[in-house]
């Protein structure tokens, strides 16, 4: 915790001693498209709810009842890892408990590393998904997941998943495609990623593909950084402009200095525009400074 606390303060003197822009995402257009539930796709983003203790467990209620109160029209919700701190039968199955709390009716997991401690991922398996890795298409939109695969602090994915997912991504070019992972990617840009416990282990092998193949969107947790610190979004230009987006947690940390947080994302049908929402869960609002649109490679079609 004082580690953490030390890291997050040196870096607030940092951003305050600099302007930083993003000026990959900083693109604005009319918002009225992303506000008709019947003409878009909704998309709740979080990550690293990992309680400790009871306390823990009340900021997952909490984002759920901020989410059902002012957050509507939610299609799905991806979970990008650490579901639980420890990976106990408890612990998963208070997790449980809570989904039904949610009027989201669609789910979709993957292990983070406090998921597979212990018994790599076997618990997991047996309480939230036997597949560690799996995909599935919303209109002409392909999701790609990865779990952590075994115990250990980077995101450890094997020879074997890597080259399903390098498949799907070459036979799916018609696609936008959108890839969900625990730790960023090396080389992605999102901060703390050039550090081998907050990447994913041999992350070259994914992008020499990136390089040659587009993949629209890199969703990630893990890095436990506040929102509105920079670095946290960002267009890699070097790997066919995919947008690396860190999902933030739904934990608080550092005494309160990263806050209870998640993403929400809005795709219009026959759109190529994307919104990204901060959400701030223990403020109870929308954080506008943090709202950004951008582009992914085609338009998005709606299921008939």
């Amino acid at each position: 915790m004082l580690v953490r606390m030390i890291s997050y303060l040196s870096l607030i003197v940092l951003i305050c001693c600099a302007c930083y822009i993003d000026k990959s995402v900083n693109s604005k257009s009319d918002l009225d498209a992303f506000n008709n539930p019947q003409n878009t796709l909704k998309i709740w983003l979080l990550s690293d709810i990992q309680p400790k203790n009871q306390g823990g467990k009340k900021q997952f209620q909490k984002a759920i009842n901020d989410i059902n109160k002012n957050v509507s029209d939610i299609d799905f919700a991806i979970v990008a890892g650490d579901i639980v701190d420890k990976a106990n039968e408890a612990d998963f199955d208070w997790y449980l408990s809570m989904k039904p709390s949610s009027y989201i009716k669609e789910w979709y997991e993957i292990a983070g590393n406090h998921d597979v401690k212990w018994d790599n991922g076997e618990l997991y398996k047996k309480k939230i998904n036997e597949k560690f890795n799996y995909s599935f298409v919303k209109g002409n939109m392909l999701f790609i997941f990865m779990s952590d695969e075994i115990t250990s602090s980077e995101t450890d994915i094997s020879d074997e998943t890597f080259n399903w997912w390098k498949d799907l991504v070459i036979n799916n070019q018609d696609k936008i495609i959108v890839t969900v992972t625990h730790a960023p990617l090396e080389g992605s840009g999102i901060l703390f990623s050039s550090f081998k416990r907050r990447q994913i282990k041999d992350s070259k092998r994914f992008t020499d593909v990136l390089k040659k193949y587009k993949v629209d969107i890199w969703l990630s947790g893990h890095v436990h950084v506040p929102q509105w610190f920079p670095y946290v979004v960002g267009r890699g230009e070097r790997y066919n402009g995919t947008m690396f987006i860190n999902v933030a947690g739904i934990r608080p940390e550092a005494l309160g200095l990263k806050q209870s947080e998640s993403r929400i994302m809005i795709f219009v049908c026959g759109s190529n525009k994307v919104l990204l929402k901060s959400r701030n869960h223990t403020e109870r609002e929308f954080n506008k400074e943090l709202e950004t649109v951008f582009e992914v490679s085609k338009e998005f079609k709606c299921e008939s």
